[in-house]
């Protein structure tokens, strides 16, 4: 089968034909018909950290048909569509038997531990297979393994209550989707951060009320205004950004000591960052962790309900011999990218 591997850090993936993965009792085969990119990958080309194993096939967004399953498997069958989820849980200690499989303490990562999903085929245990319901797409199944759930699980995570004053900084896939699970979950105002025009152009599009380019506007000042002095309600940051980070703190302090909003973090921060003890009373600084099987299930019913739009969440699609020019497409800001997928029928 043809896959992508990374095989040192800051160099190209490696496109070539490896074996099929074999199969145990409890393992599902599924045939990638589409696989995000993600800033993950970015992250990767860029040198700044490494997969479990090298060589590794990478590739943590994917779905697509179930070819073979172990003797053991029976909730699915070949011929199934399936979305790939990529937190390879154990289903018996503590965080597992809670429903936190994205918090299990004997976990592994599809793309990161094992092999993933910038392949033709792609071996996971059965848990992990999640069946799509009839009508939804399959790069829609591609994308919500991680860019539409990891937005959905940080807004699960800040408690959002409806009319609720949300901020958004960083409107790249995972930003634009915290913008329309926001305007899902009855927020009141949506302040979209970030300075990329057409980025800012696009949120509104997604629910975004008021637009702010940092590089212009003290963002922090005109949140205060906006929201009487008190700061946001729930602050989402996905852009990684150091600075960003530092404003995001900002924007949910309130007037006094005693008042203060919630930050999710969600970018990728690689870079250290400092917060100061005063201003979070009772208030609420996380770092949103994966989505869990049970809101991937979620989503693909909402989608399959028509409650959620995702057709205008992928803007490019490439071949898998492409997926180098996709990654630094991602990276470069040459033009308006949200998703990019790899359609496996393209040659």
């Amino acid at each position: 089968m043809l896959a992508a591997r990374f095989k040192a850090r800051g160099q190209p993936l490696s496109v070539e034909h490896i074996e099929v993965p074999k199969l145990g009792v409890d393992d599902v085969l599924v045939e990638i018909k589409a696989a995000g990119l993600c800033g993950t990958d970015v992250h990767y080309r860029r040198g700044e950290f490494e997969p479990e194993r090298i060589p590794l096939v990478l590739g943590h967004e994917g779905a697509g048909v179930v070819k073979e399953v172990g003797s053991n498997v029976t909730h699915v069958k070949p011929g199934d569509r399936v979305v790939v989820h990529y937190v390879i849980s154990c289903g018996h200690c503590k965080p597992c038997l809670r429903g936190h499989d994205n918090w299990c303490r004997n976990r592994l990562t599809i793309g990161h531990s094992v092999d993933g999903t910038f392949a033709e085929y792609v071996k996971t245990p059965a848990r992990s297979a999640i069946k799509m319901p009839e009508g939804v797409p399959i790069e829609y199944g591609a994308i919500t393994a991680c860019a539409v759930s990891t937005a959905f699980h940080a807004l699960n995570v800040s408690g959002i209550e409806k009319g609720d004053d949300v901020v958004v900084f960083g409107l790249g896939a995972v930003g634009l989707h915290a913008v329309m699970w926001a305007k899902f979950y009855g927020a009141g105002r949506i302040i979209a951060v970030d300075p990329i025009n057409s980025k800012l152009e696009t949120s509104e599009k997604y629910g975004a009320d008021i637009l702010v380019d940092p590089l212009k506007t003290d963002a922090a000042e005109l949140i205060r205004n906006a929201t009487e002095g008190w700061g946001a309600d729930v602050v989402i940051e996905c852009s990684g950004s150091q600075k960003a980070m530092e404003q995001a703190v900002k924007a949910i302090r309130g007037k006094n000591q005693f008042h203060t909003g919630t930050l999710v973090s969600v970018g990728l921060q690689t870079q250290p960052w400092q917060v100061e003890y005063w201003g979070f009373r009772e208030g609420w600084l996380t770092v949103a962790g994966d989505h869990t099987r049970s809101e991937i299930d979620q989503i693909l019913k909402l989608i399959a309900l028509g409650r959620i739009d995702l057709s205008r969440s992928i803007t490019h699609r490439i071949s898998l011999r492409e997926i180098d020019q996709g990654i630094e497409l991602l990276e470069s800001n040459r033009e308006h990218v949200e998703k990019v997928v790899i359609d496996m029928a393209k040659r």
